[in-house]
């Protein structure tokens, strides 16, 4: 009888012990399992871009997809309809990475904003035109000679300009100047008030297809390549969050890989923001599709982020143009104004994560 007994004991002890270690090993698991709940957290992210503009197609497909949310992001999507909006929200910190051109982007140096560029958005060399009436009489840009042209003042567009008239030797006091925004430009070539604008999209789509007008030479056509979208966020920021850069530029590379597989959804995400016909997006897509992102830190590529390439070189022809017409009231100093470093560890990302 004591047997029965003695085994029982025997088995309850082994019972208890295998609850004790039990409890253990979860208890154990409980607490390695702290640390990967915090990494699962997303990280909050403001990204600020200009709602009027026609070629964010990497941060669209990003968004439309998906897929900063894919890598570990919480993203807060702020729309301005111009850079100097964009340049005080940077100010104040509303937001964490700008989506601005560079005309903005210099402005804000010269303001004071303490930012840098880890990305160039679009590359709209071939998205910026010399557009103009049918019956003008403008066949290239060496007829502009004694033509009304419009502008708008402190833009890409306004580089453009002058880059094209010093190509085609024109003196400035040859041809009527007019500053006016793209709404104006493109009510004033309606009206037969001027001859010709230097434009972008979707301005350009409009002109053609309300105002009888067509494009004469892209700025890609004639060498100009200033008229670049940048990322840019604020140094300090991007010292503390720098974990959140690079997951940033992890979803747009992943955004550049799909849109070359379909790019569908970057052509109705812009037309849907913009309000416009799918057939012109799809046009303005064909000319000037995502940058490849891939490229970023290569110096041969024209829009690499390596200091002392040949972007890095425009920008400071850009900004002593700036300077010299009086759009910047102080001279910017752009020698550490590009950063590499960002996507160049998100590119050293595994394939198996894109």
């Amino acid at each position: 009888m004591k047997r029965p007994v003695g085994r029982f004991l025997l088995m309850c002890r082994r019972t208890v012990l295998m609850v004790i270690g039990m409890t253990f090993i979860l208890s154990m698991g409980a607490g390695l399992a702290a640390p990967q709940t915090l990494a699962e957290t997303p990280l909050p992210l403001k990204i600020g871009y200009q709602s009027t503009t026609a070629d964010d197609w990497l941060m669209f497909a990003a968004r439309d997809l998906k897929l900063f949310e894919t890598i570990g992001l919480a993203p807060e999507y702020i729309p301005f309809e111009a850079g100097p909006s964009m340049i005080e929200a940077a100010k104040s910190k509303s937001i964490d990475v700008a989506i601005v051109k560079t005309i903005p982007f210099m402005i804000g140096l010269s303001q004071g904003v303490d930012w840098v560029m880890i990305g160039t958005h679009s590359e709209g060399a071939y998205s910026e035109s010399l557009v103009t009436r049918k019956d003008s009489g403008i066949d290239t840009p060496a007829d502009l000679k004694g033509k009304r042209i419009a502008y708008y003042k402190g833009s890409s567009s306004h580089y453009g300009l002058a880059m094209i008239l010093r190509q085609y030797g024109i003196p400035r006091d040859q041809v009527n100047l007019l500053h006016m925004p793209p709404d104006e430009q493109l009510a004033a070539l309606t009206n037969n008030d001027i001859d010709a604008a230097i434009v972008w999209e979707p301005w350009i789509q409009r002109m053609v297809h309300e105002a009888n007008a067509r494009v004469i030479a892209t700025e890609g056509d004639l060498g100009i390549y200033t008229n670049v979208a940048s990322i840019s966020a604020r140094r300090e920021w991007l010292r503390d969050n720098r974990e959140t850069a690079v997951r940033f530029l992890r979803a747009l590379i992943m955004a550049y890989d799909a849109l070359q597989k379909d790019h569908s959804v970057a052509v109705r995400a812009v037309a849907e923001e913009l309000g416009i016909k799918q057939e012109w997006v799809e046009q303005f897509y064909q000319d000037a599709p995502p940058p490849r992102i891939h490229l970023w830190a290569d110096p041969r590529y024209p829009y690499s982020l390596v200091k002392g390439a040949v972007f890095h070189r425009r920008l400071g022809y850009l900004a002593k143009f700036m300077f010299d017409e009086k759009v910047f009231q102080k001279e910017v100093e752009t020698n550490e104004v590009l950063d590499a470093s960002v996507v160049t560890e998100a590119l050293r990302t595994p394939k198996r994560d894109r």
